[in-house]
């Protein structure tokens, strides 16, 4: 067996060919629950929101939705090319900003969201420090992140792509990723002083599915890292890959865990 390669800042490349596939497939997982836990924050007219890691700009173009031509949304990412088309929108703000190292307005915001971004930084306290301080009085922090000890669990069987799973975190966590980033988002919450509650989700896969398109572009990325390590061969890739593509198979997702912390003082939108 190889060495594995030295550690990276970021598990994903966002100049990958496939990245913005995987990111909107990555929507076609996760904005369906996301969106409904925004709606029930309340998120409404006049509120100010800033969506950090907008990816593609799906939530991004929600929030500008939902808080109309009185409201604000600031979309920030590292890579904000795939944010252009958020521009025909006049109350949403596309701009770059790297939250390992960059401070955030103070005070500004009425919402703070983030999906899958904190369990990729090396010091995540110091980023939701800086979260917290972007909120306004009563304002509210939601962050949501993954617990990946779910991913492939299938009725096909308990060793159902298991051996993908391991090799592909595996080397994430080498560079950087946190399997249970979820759980490290609740206990920095209430560790920054917000009243906190959370919960859990996850989502049934199709092979085949867009969803299960997400998974098999996961692979195909990691799948050089994955076999220069040893930890796989291609063949084997091959076969998890017409796994994944088959409409009679499905799995369960990560549980993404679902963070909210509100800031003591007024309600949000005020």
């Amino acid at each position: 067996m190889t060495s594995p390669p030295a550690q990276q800042e970021y598990v994903f490349d966002p100049v990958w060919e496939k990245e913005t596939e995987r990111l909107r497939t990555n929507e076609a997982i996760w904005d369906p629950g996301t969106l409904e836990r925004l709606a029930a924050l309340g998120v409404g007219p006049g509120w100010h929101c800033l969506e950090i890691g907008a990816g593609s700009g799906s939530v991004a173009r929600w929030l500008a939705d939902r808080v109309g031509p009185a409201g604000r949304v600031l979309a920030t990412d590292l890579q904000t090319e795939r944010l252009a088309s958020l521009s025909s929108l006049p109350q949403v703000d596309a701009v770059r900003h790297d939250l390992r190292e960059e401070d955030l307005p103070e005070a500004a915001f009425d919402l703070v969201h983030s999906r899958m971004v904190l369990q990729h930084l090396p010091d995540r306290a110091a980023a939701v420090a800086r979260m917290v301080r972007a909120l306004r009085p009563g304002g509210v922090l939601f962050l949501e992140d993954t617990d990946s000890s779910t991913l492939f669990r299938s009725a096909v069987s308990e060793d159902f792509l298991q051996d993908v799973r391991a090799a592909g975190y595996g080397l994430m966590r080498e560079s950087g990723h946190d399997p249970r980033g979820g759980h490290v988002d609740h206990q920095l919450m209430l560790a920054a002083g917000l009243e906190v509650t959370a919960e859990g989700r996850a989502v049934m896969v199709r092979g085949g599915s867009d969803q299960a398109r997400h998974y098999m572009l996961w692979l195909e990325f990691m799948r050089p890292r994955i076999v220069g390590a040893g930890l796989l061969d291609d063949a084997r890739i091959d076969a998890a890959l017409a796994e994944m593509a088959d409409p009679a198979h499905h799995w369960l997702s990560q549980v993404l865990i679902s963070t909210v912390g509100r800031k003591g003082g007024a309600e949000p939108g005020r």
